[in-house]
């Protein structure tokens, strides 16, 4: 597909979904409970966002196999910088592109901040899996359980996949672009075969960040009066966060919104304090952002 066209598709579909909101629920409701909101729990998720930053900085930083020194402080410039210009491009990933564009610079090598930054995301994800486990065994909703261990499966079955992949390789036109992303994800693990230790710290790391992601966002539900069960909320919100990948939009609007509201109606919150719960996430993880764009211009203008 067409790249203008992806963006196009992404964006329309944040509009319908937004559309879709408004014309639900009672928006002004919802404004209303944003004014309303205590700062003080709107305060403290910003401040878990930037620790998740800081957090996700010394993930990136076990995983750059570089004879180059690079400095944690650095790193977190790149993860703000990143944060910002995911406003304006189609996806999350759209951050990462500038982070191995900068970070391959620093190092000499795009390859090294590829893997790097790739199994960064790739542990994160899987750590998201883990505390859903823990968030559905703790609230015993055996559907759910049934689906994240369907998750799980798909993962175990990718692994085994991945160690005999050389095995099943074979030259066809057809697959040689499926075949190129997995002789990256591949190459990206055999890389680190020598440093399994790298890998552990990392993934405690990621454990540790996907804990202050969930934090983040649950305490925006108390800043609009509204308790969450804790140990769902360590199911949903990983789960709304994988759910967001697979949904095109503009860096999670609409998409978002539409996940809280299905995932919380099911445990029968409001409707307009769901959407004014999301939308304090937007706007916190906006603010953080601005952080970035700051960091980004005084860079620019020290070049």
């Amino acid at each position: 597909m067409n790249k203008y066209l992806k963006i196009t598709l992404k964006i329309a579909v944040s509009l319908l979904l937004i559309l879709y909101l408004v014309y639900t629920i009672d928006f002004s409701r919802s404004l209303d409970l944003i004014l309303a909101s205590n700062s003080y729990f709107f305060g403290l998720s910003i401040a878990l966002i930037i620790l998740n930053y800081v957090f996700s900085s010394l993930r990136w930083k076990y995983l750059i196999l570089s004879e180059k020194k690079i400095s944690l402080f650095y790193l977190i410039k790149l993860y703000l910088i990143g944060s910002f210009f995911n406003n304006f491009l189609p996806t999350s990933i759209g951050g990462d592109a500038y982070k191995i564009l900068k970070l391959g610079e620093k190092i000499d090598s795009r390859t090294d901040a590829f893997t790097a930054t790739f199994l960064e995301r790739f542990l994160g994800m899987i750590a998201l899996l883990v505390i859903s486990i823990f968030g559905v065994i703790s609230f015993s909703d055996s559907n759910y359980l049934n689906f994240i261990f369907g998750f799980i499966g798909v993962l175990i079955a990718f692994f085994l996949f991945l160690a005999f992949y050389p095995k099943f390789r074979f030259d066809h036109k057809f697959f040689n672009k499926i075949f190129s992303i997995l002789d990256k994800i591949h190459s990206s693990f055999m890389r680190y075969k020598k440093h399994p230790l790298l890998l552990v710290y990392s993934f405690i790391s990621s454990i540790l960040v996907q804990i202050l992601s969930v934090l983040s966002q649950f305490v925006l539900f108390l800043a609009v009066g509204v308790s969450l069960p804790l140990a769902y909320s360590f199911f949903a919100f990983p789960i709304i966060f994988l759910s967001g990948y697979a949904i095109p939009s503009l860096n999670g609007l609409g998409s978002q919104d539409v996940l809280y509201q299905n995932f919380f109606l099911f445990i029968n919150i409001n409707k307009e304090a769901i959407i004014a719960s999301s939308l304090l996430y937007h706007l916190a993880r906006f603010i953080v952002s601005l952080i970035g764009g700051l960091i980004y211009i005084i860079d620019k203008k020290h070049e």
